[in-house]
């Protein structure tokens, strides 16, 4: 018994189907990619007072920990270094994210060294003070201060 071979069918047909979302992103309109930008930086600049706010409470904190050095205060100190961190890397301002990663780098070489030593931490509380009385800006003599707190940080004890 032979068996027959099948005609040939018919290609499979394709078919293309818009969804609405397809719709939408191929009708004109919306804004430009620099309108969204020159937006989102208004929105940003319209929180700068509060944020600024919010890092002057952050920076007494630190100072009040200082004041008072508790005994186990480095994870309270390294957590407060990084959300100034965040909170200035938020507003792009260079010198105080530059001098609340310095605390972090130094709360985190100290920890890791079993070496606490509140010295370090307090020199970079007056730092963040002094940039914030100087509204963030950078000049010769935040510049100086800066590198005094890379010499800190190049002096801390080291793990191992």
């Amino acid at each position: 018994m032979t068996v027959s071979p099948e005609p040939p069918s018919e290609a499979p047909r394709i078919r293309k189907i818009r969804t609405s979302l397809q719709r939408q992103m191929a009708r004109p309109g919306g804004i430009t990619i620099e309108e969204a930008v020159e937006r989102a930086e208004q929105g940003l600049e319209s929180q700068r007072d509060r944020i600024m706010e919010l890092l002057q409470a952050q920076v007494d904190l630190l100072s009040s920990l200082c004041r008072r050095r508790p005994a186990r205060a480095d994870a309270k100190v390294y957590a407060l270094g990084s959300a100034l961190v965040d909170m200035a890397g938020f507003l792009d301002i260079p010198p105080f994210y530059t001098a609340a990663y310095s605390l972090c780098e130094t709360a985190h070489q100290m920890t890791a060294a079993k070496a606490w030593s509140w010295p370090e931490v307090e020199v970079h509380a007056h730092a963040l003070t002094l940039i914030l009385a100087n509204d963030c800006q950078t000049s010769e003599a935040i510049e100086e201060l800066l590198a005094g707190l890379r010499a800190v940080v190049q002096h801390t004890h080291q793990p191992g």
